[in-house]
């Protein structure tokens, strides 16, 4: 991998919601303290219960962010883009990583060691305030998708992952709504904490109900008010 020009990483910077509020000068002075990395799919970021020293921002590509349940199987909670970042809990409460970050393509991330970010945090206090905003967003994300789990029937929490990625990745072309995701039925399985065979049995369904179809290894929703309406539905 090429070695990234100084004004990429600050225009990448720029770009994640961690740091895009700051001004050309902070941006610059982060930029001059991160490094480049680059996976291939399915390559592992970090793994879950590592030691971890440095935060990450995806600069290209997509990543989840997985934890393995007691049973041994693995739960997804989050697909990572563009502008988002991973890695923040473990070095800022120095404690074993709370997950694994997997590479669902070839990723190119922005990478920044522990004490570069605390240092710069300590001069620059709003990024901190963002920071804990972002800490606060993974911790409601993880409980309401255990609690989905827990509460809500496969069709409705897989309804509910298909409107918030299609708000995510969504496309709006001829044939539908296209989410802009290549997963496997396995894939979308972890997801929302269910097994291949009952994805693809729902899928068939909405398939036959004209809800949904499935191209070139994209879900397309054709009628994506009926997906929403079904993601929004909250249990009894």
């Amino acid at each position: 991998m090429a070695s990234i020009s100084h004004p990429d990483k600050s225009r990448l910077l720029r770009s994640s919601f961690l740091f895009k509020e700051l001004d050309d000068q902070e941006i610059d002075t982060l930029a001059s303290a991160v490094s480049f990395v680059s996976l291939n799919g399915r390559e592992e970021l970090f793994h879950q219960g590592s030691q971890g020293s440095r935060l990450y921002v995806v600069a290209r590509g997509r990543l989840k962010v997985l934890t393995t349940s007691s049973e041994g199987n693995e739960i997804v909670f989050n697909i990572l883009g563009p502008g988002e970042v991973v890695g923040e809990l473990a070095i800022l409460n120095e404690v074993p990583r709370s997950a694994t970050v997997r590479a669902i393509e070839v990723s190119e991330l922005l990478s920044l060691h522990q004490r570069d970010l605390l240092t710069f945090l300590q001069a620059h206090p709003t990024a901190g305030l963002k920071l804990a905003r972002v800490l606060a967003q993974r911790v409601s994300q993880l409980s309401e998708l255990l609690s989905d789990m827990q509460f809500l029937k496969l069709p409705y929490r897989l309804a509910k992952k298909l409107t918030a990625l299609a708000h995510s990745y969504g496309s709006p072309q001829e044939d539908g709504l296209r989410i802009k995701l290549r997963l496997s039925q396995e894939e979308w399985g972890d997801l929302v904490g269910a097994t291949r065979e009952s994805i693809n049995k729902q899928f068939r369904t909405w398939t036959k109900e004209g809800l949904i179809h499935v191209d070139r290894g994209c879900v397309v929703l054709d009628r994506p008010e009926e997906i929403e309406r079904l993601g929004s539905y909250e249990g009894v």
